[in-house]
């Protein structure tokens, strides 16, 4: 099967070159685009005809230029500030030597405009919980052609390419930590349409990447009115509004029996649109090492505007699959070693509501609230004493979130908010089943903008705290049932905790622009974290600092550079010792270091519509330093470069799509056997290189197909991003998609 799969993708890869050489004739199409309100000439709008995912966009006089192969298109005309526009065009006609499009000035909507683009900068953005323009240079999107395109099956699949961004894969998927620039304890938040999720991060690998319309990250201190982001970034997931009818069915399969099915319709009526979709994805999982999975997601969102005041937006997911821990390989510790675990099934439901209220002079109000039930059961088989146990795995929250945007004049925007957040895992999760937890979290926030000429100066404050009815999770690695000696934490306040943000932007002209954001503030240690001498890690003051310019011209090239300094006093840290309970458990014990770490990213996006191409670049340098008995030395846990690349072709019909990552070496020795980190020292993990590859044609008509081949990891690189859980390495799939 392997070989037959690689002489298929090796056939449509020789054979593209002679189908671009005999390619068809080109027609020139010319066009204006104006406002339709002024009659002046609308500079920098994008056009994208919709079949061939390629475009340009206006000169400084409203005119574009396209070449085309005859046939039926459908072109997308969009400019900040600006509503979008649709157009369909035949090609050869007669009169289309040159179009005319009207573009109407947007109203602003609920979710406002961000200071994106060409730096438009409404002189009202009332949007509630906006990025501030001081950290565009540290935030990245990722769009649903992209996702596409890489082959991305899950949320994490999707942010692979990312500046900065890391993960690390412990046991096919079993858990997946995606960081950014190396922060950890605590790792990003996430957010689903602009609602936060508390205990999201274990459920981002079990998520449909096919569901999502974008994906923005935030590589720094996140905007403080999306949530608790505990100043190490946030992922913001925004899944998909249709704004016609669409209907789309995909299904690829390869190696290892591995396969992806997913269904989607959507459709706007009137005020309202909808999307709904179901997919699943499985393996058989490497040779001889389980990793068994069979997921299925099912998603639906609707968006409403009940009046001309009222707007409604809801959402809802559910997950429901199988999916068995990959084995551990040397040098793995012996106790992971010894057993073999499964989530069978695991389960979660999402629900999200957003209410949003548009008052008198451009205020906002917006409220938020959702409803999260996850339960998997968790099935673990001890080899030496050939004993099975069974533990049910469940958590539950629900929050509420008040948000207000309201203009103070016509260059200030004050935003305030108050967030309710109740989380209860009753019998535990898996590394402390067994041990109940219940707690309350509440926050307030404050922000404001203000515009002075070319400035945008933005800041806010954000204060958490919260009660712990009861806490009895103490990191334990494996079952908890001998560890009941340990006494929970019941009735007490949690300990509160406080972020900051300071910022400021200029913008030079249309193009370019510099940025600076400093944020500060304190993360308490997760609950129930213990160090050696068995009491709680102190709390970590952090305090981040970020420089960027950034440029954005025609065509919708994008440059930016940024340097970052992240100070961390008593930065809470895996110590890499743990204790060993009568019955053999493991109870991880964490520490306090100072940690110092800073650096440099640069990306770059690329369109060249010359070679119907667009590419990306993107790379990270950074030091990491830690305090190790009053003396600095270098932090090898983290990579210190990451190296992102990728080139994608689509010109008649067919499209080419490589992507390169390359991650710098780093050592951590979670998971090792002690007996060989005595005999060998750190054990080095990263180091290596991944290369994927797709390409497909796409055949257009009233329906439009795709048929397509992927490749991840070509090289069969069996690298570690943890010890002990190589890559399976190469991976060949075939695919079709049809949609309309």
């Amino acid at each position: 099967m392997k070989n037959i799969l690689l002489l298929i993708l090796i056939t449509v890869f020789s054979w593209f070159p002679v189908t671009e050489a005999g390619s068809q004739e080109l027609f020139t199409v010319k066009g204006y685009i104006f406002n339709t309100e002024t009659d002046e000439p609308v500079t920098n709008a994008n056009i994208v005809v919709s079949e061939t995912k390629t475009g340009t966009s206006s000169d400084n006089s409203g005119h574009f230029e396209l070449k085309l192969a005859g046939g039926r298109y459908n072109l997308t005309i969009t400019s900040v500030g600006f509503s979008e526009r649709r157009l369909a065009i035949k090609i050869p006609a007669e009169n289309m030597e040159s179009v005319r499009v009207g573009l109407l000035p947007a109203k602003l909507e609920i979710e406002g405009v961000d200071v994106y683009g060409n730096y438009y900068i409404p002189d009202r953005d009332t949007s509630i919980n906006r990025i501030p323009a001081s950290i565009m240079p540290a935030t990245s999107t990722i769009s649903a052609v992209e996702i596409e395109k890489q082959g991305a099956v899950t949320l994490i699949d999707a942010v692979k390419y990312v500046p900065g961004g890391w993960t690390e894969s412990r046991g096919r998927k079993t858990k997946q930590f995606f960081s950014v620039r190396g922060q950890k304890y605590p790792y990003p938040n996430y957010s689903i349409d602009g609602i936060w999720q508390k205990e999201f991060e274990e459920t981002g690998y079990f998520f449909s990447a096919l569901d999502i319309e974008y994906v923005e990250i935030v590589r720094s201190s996140t905007a403080l009115v999306k949530g608790l982001s505990g100043l190490t970034g946030v992922v913001d997931v925004k899944t998909k509004k249709p704004q016609k009818e669409t209907a789309s069915l995909m299904t690829k399969y390869g190696e290892y029996n591995s396969y992806v099915t997913n269904l989607q319709y959507g459709n706007k009526i009137n005020d309202l649109s909808f999307n709904t979709s179901a997919s699943t994805f499985g393996t058989d999982g490497p040779d001889g090492r389980k990793g068994k999975e069979r997921i299925m997601n099912f998603h639906g969102n609707m968006d409403w505007q009940i009046a001309d005041k009222f707007q409604l937006y809801a959402g809802a997911g559910y997950i429901h699959g199988l999916r068995e821990f990959v084995s551990i390989t040397e040098p793995g510790a012996a106790n992971i070693a010894n057993r073999e675990e499964k989530y069978d099934p695991v389960r979660a439901l999402i629900t999200y509501l957003k209410l949003n209220y548009a008052g008198n002079n451009g205020s906002l109000t917006e409220l938020q609230t959702n409803l999260t039930h996850r339960n998997a059961d968790y099935v673990n088989y001890n080899i030496p004493q050939d004993k099975t146990s069974y533990e049910q795995e469940k958590d539950w929250e629900y929050g509420f979130n008040l948000l207000h945007s309201q203009p103070l004049s016509p260059s200030n925007t004050l935003r305030i908010g108050g967030l309710y957040n109740h989380w209860q895992a009753p019998n535990g999760k898996r590394y402390y089943v067994g041990r109940s937890c219940n707690v309350h979290t509440w926050s307030g926030v404050i922000a404001d903008e203000q515009r002075i000429g070319r400035f945008l100066l933005d800041g806010g404050f954000r204060i958490i705290g919260g009660h712990i009815v009861e806490w009895s999770g103490f990191g334990i690695e494996g079952s908890a049932s001998g560890f009941q000696n340990v006494a929970p934490i019941e009735d007490e306040a949690a300990q509160v905790e406080w972020q900051s943000a300071l910022g400021a932007s200029y913008i030079f002209n249309s193009s370019l622009s510099l940025h600076y954001n400093f944020s500060g503030g304190t993360i308490a240690p997760r609950k129930g974290s213990l160090n050696e001498d068995g009491v709680t890690p102190k709390t970590e003051g952090r305090f981040q600092h970020d420089l960027g310019l950034r440029y954005k011209c025609p065509r919708n090239n994008e440059f930016s550079v940024s340097a970052f300094h992240t100070n961390r006093k008593n930065a809470i840290d895996f110590s890499g010792k743990t204790v060993t309970t009568e019955d053999d458990l493991v109870l991880e014990l964490y520490e306090n270091l100072n940690k110092q770490s800073y650096g440099v990213e640069f990306s770059a996006k690329i369109n060249i519509p010359v070679i119907s191409s667009s590419f990306f670049t993107n790379a990270m340098v950074m030091t990491g330093k830690k305090e190790n008995n009053g003396t600095k030395e270098k932090d090898e846990q983290i990579p210190g470069f990451v190296f992102n690349t990728g080139i994608m072709y689509d010109n008649s019909g067919f499209d080419a799509n490589l992507f390169v990552n390359y991650t710098g070496p780093y050592k951590n020795n979670r998971f090792v056997n002690p007996a060989w980190v005595a005999e060998n020292g750190d054990f080095p993990l990263g180091d290596f290189a991944s290369v994927d590859l797709t390409a497909g044609y796409t055949f257009t008509g009233k329906f439009s197909a795709r048929i397509f081949a992927e490749g991840k990891n070509l090289f069969n690189k069996k690298y570690l991003t943890v010890a002990g859980y190589p890559d399976i390495g190469r991976l060949v799939q075939l695919g079709l998609k049809v949609s309309y």
